[in-house]
């Protein structure tokens, strides 16, 4: 009897590629989460280093501040992954009796995320320029609407 022919013999490479597609498949639905999640981090991290060039010149930076952008974007995507499981199979009876949102909670989370980073973005901004995103934010919000008044 020829093992060969009696056991189909898989190679390593087949099987490892099989659970790498597996897992990508799992997490297809929150890739864009991630993306997302991962793009406010480097805009933090831009505003970050602008901040502490226009202040300080480039010796100020630091390659241990650089290291709590790994650091965070590790957490942010961990959290966000673990959130994911969770209510994918744990939570999932439960929140289809309250919501037709699918993984409400993980995009809220990356709400959270975004919003932290946003304030981030805000505080380093206005450290360099005097300016406050969040009010200008508001003030064009408000002339938007009432311009959207007077058109009625």
């Amino acid at each position: 009897m020829d093992f060969n022919r009696t056991f189909k013999v898989r190679s390593m490479k087949s099987y490892l590629a099989a659970l790498g597609l597996s897992i990508a498949t799992i997490f297809a639905p929150i890739t864009p989460l991630i993306l997302i999640a991962f793009a406010a981090i480097i805009l933090d991290l831009y505003f970050g280093l602008w901040k502490v060039v226009r202040l300080s010149g480039w010796k100020a930076i630091k390659s241990r501040r650089l290291s709590d952008t790994i650091t965070k974007t590790l957490l942010y995507v961990g959290a966000i992954v673990m959130i994911f499981l969770a209510e994918k199979f744990i939570l999932i009876d439960i929140s289809k009796n309250y919501t037709k949102i699918e993984f409400l909670l993980t995009k809220g989370f990356t709400l959270f995320c975004l919003l932290t980073e946003a304030k981030s973005i805000n505080e380093s901004y206005f450290e360099v320029t005097g300016k406050n995103l969040w009010k200008s934010l508001i003030i064009f919000v408000q002339r938007a609407r009432e311009e959207k008044e007077k058109l009625k």
